[in-house]
């Protein structure tokens, strides 16, 4: 009898043990339709931001967008339907309902190989390795794949936080069995980022520095990009009503030549682009106009990173909250087909609904009457990944900075070609000490930049310069990124070039002097002499 006596016991004890666990404060609510309004605001936002943007994409890079902008319509959004920052992840939810949201990794890889559309930089080489049979999540490894720190997983982890309304570990499980296919590093962790900012969103409709710091919480507090947008978020605390001071602090700190593209002002790093995300979305302040200006004049991937920031933004409100503009259109295109999926807008938030369901009663979830039941998750980072430690060795600039520290140390070179010919020479054209830039590409120039205080007394900088070669080019300043100055030059002598910048003397600044070949070929080198104040 004591012995039965005890396995009730014990029975009750295990009980008592399950039911504590299962308490209503453990669980938050979202209805059904709550949860639909929100999966439609943020694809549509997505749809929104990449067409007010796309006709800047990678059109100013380096520097910010400071001309008036383009009116958006919502015709524009007609254009949605053939973008890759929407049909990639719309072919991740295609696998997922295919295979089941336990999807593995190489399901996931060769689903992703299957696919026909054009691909670029880490999506490319990651659809490549495993079409060699190199499969995630080794595909997405610097080990082989050269852009692992690129945008591409960023751009398409969307999805990950529509699916999982703050569910984070939901989220980071299945966006690591897609984002290793092509990512890894930082280039990984900006796809948690933002689908953290997704989950958090589906609880969140007014506090978008909340919704900032959950999505930085799905993240290692190491990693180089949850402290490129640390920064973002101090200098907004410093400058809450001047964005381009906080882009500025950025560039100048986090904007690097190690990447993909040595010497060209283009730069799909996942963390500058991150970092713009984030100043549209702080510095926007809830506006989904203002969201959508600032995040595309940071520049750089300027339809994928408005894109990401009006479909955060839209998720907190919700469809319905949006004014008509934004939406009037689509009725007339609901029915459109993203090109390469088999989803129509109206199929599209069918799918979402039913895999998110899926992913909620996984997690322990409950659905009765029309509620989600969704347990309470608190975002945490995931293991860290190693760093990629030699990353300088492989992408080396053209110019290097101790190189260019022996022409003059306060310049640096943001843009150039790569050439035997370009760098800081002796014994040049009746000169020593002269730097050689070409620009890297045609409609591309050569960029370099200085960002100190201006001498006090400083009324002019003078610059010295000549086209070797008899070929004619322009030379642009900016202060701050303001047109100031330009001049053609067709001289194989040496000029002086004379710029008035009293009015910028004994405050710190941003000068850039850009070199443009005038020619359709880019078969144009040009010399630096001395540039000094006066």
């Amino acid at each position: 009898m004591k012995k039965y006596s005890i396995l009730i016991f014990l029975l009750v004890l295990i009980f008592t043990a399950n039911a504590q666990t299962i308490n209503p404060s453990d669980f938050k609510e979202l209805s059904r339709e709550k949860y639909i309004d929100k999966c439609k605001g943020a694809w549509l936002g997505q749809m929104i931001g990449v067409t007010y943007g796309d006709k800047y994409e990678f059109r100013s890079n380096g520097i910010p967008i400071l001309d008036s902008l383009d009116e958006w319509s919502s015709e524009a959004l007609e254009r949605a339907f053939a973008q890759d920052d929407l049909y990639v992840e719309m072919t991740f939810l295609e696998s997922i309902e295919k295979h089941g949201i336990n999807i593995s990794f190489e399901q996931a890889g060769k689903a992703f190989a299957d696919s026909k559309y054009p691909l670029w930089h880490a999506n490319k080489a990651g659809r490549e390795n495993v079409r060699k049979g190199i499969m995630p999540p080794l595909s997405g490894h610097p080990r082989f794949n050269p852009h692992a720190d690129d945008i591409d997983f960023q751009i398409e982890s969307d999805l990950f936080g529509i699916i999982t309304p703050g569910l984070f570990k939901e989220m980071q499980q299945i966006a690591e069995v897609f984002g290793s296919i092509m990512n890894y590093g930082d280039g990984l962790y900006a796809g948690y980022f933002i689908a953290g900012m997704y989950s958090a969103s589906f609880f969140i409709e007014d506090n978008v520095e909340e919704v900032v710091q959950i999505g930085l919480s799905c993240i290692p507090p190491e990693s180089t990009y949850r402290k490129c947008i640390e920064d973002v978020i101090t200098s907004y605390h410093q400058h809450p009503d001047d964005w381009l001071e906080t882009w500025k602090y950025i560039e100048h700190k986090w904007q690097d030549d190690i990447d993909c593209l040595p010497g060209n002002l283009v730069n799909i790093d996942a963390k500058i682009n991150g970092a713009y995300v984030v100043i549209g979305l702080l510095y926007g302040k809830g506006d989904l106009k203002k969201t959508l200006e600032i995040s595309t004049r940071c520049g750089q991937d300027a339809d994928c990173n408005p894109s990401s920031a009006a479909g955060i933004l839209c998720c907190m409100k919700g469809f319905s909250a949006l004014e008509p503009l934004w939406k009037e259109h689509l009725p007339k295109v609901s029915d459109n087909k993203f090109i390469f999926t088999n989803y129509s807008w109206n199929t599209l938030i069918d799918a979402s609904v039913r895999v998110a369901e899926q992913i909620i009663l996984k997690a322990g979830g409950t659905i009765e009457n029309d509620i989600y039941k969704i347990p309470v998750q608190t975002p945490t980072p995931p293991p860290t990944l190693e760093q990629w430690v030699n990353k300088k060795e492989i992408f080396k600039p053209p110019v290097l900075t101790e190189e260019i520290a022996k022409w003059n140390s306060l310049w640096k070179v943001k843009s150039c070609m790569k050439s035997e010919e370009v760098g800081v020479f002796q014994n040049k054209f009746n000169r020593d000490n002269v730097l050689i830039l070409i620009p890297p590409e045609e409609g591309v120039p050569a960029l370099i930049e200085y960002f100190s205080e201006i001498p006090t007394n400083a009324k002019q900088l003078s610059i010295e310069t000549c086209s070797p070669l008899n070929k004619p080019f322009l030379l642009r300043l900016r202060v701050d990124y303001f047109l100031v100055y330009e001049q053609t030059v067709n001289d194989t002598q040496w000029v002086k070039l004379p710029v008035n910048i009293e009015k910028w003397a004994g405050s710190q600044h941003v000068i850039t002097i850009e070199i443009f070949s005038m020619e359709q070929k880019n078969n144009i080198a040009v010399c630096l002499g001395n540039i000094t104040f006066q």
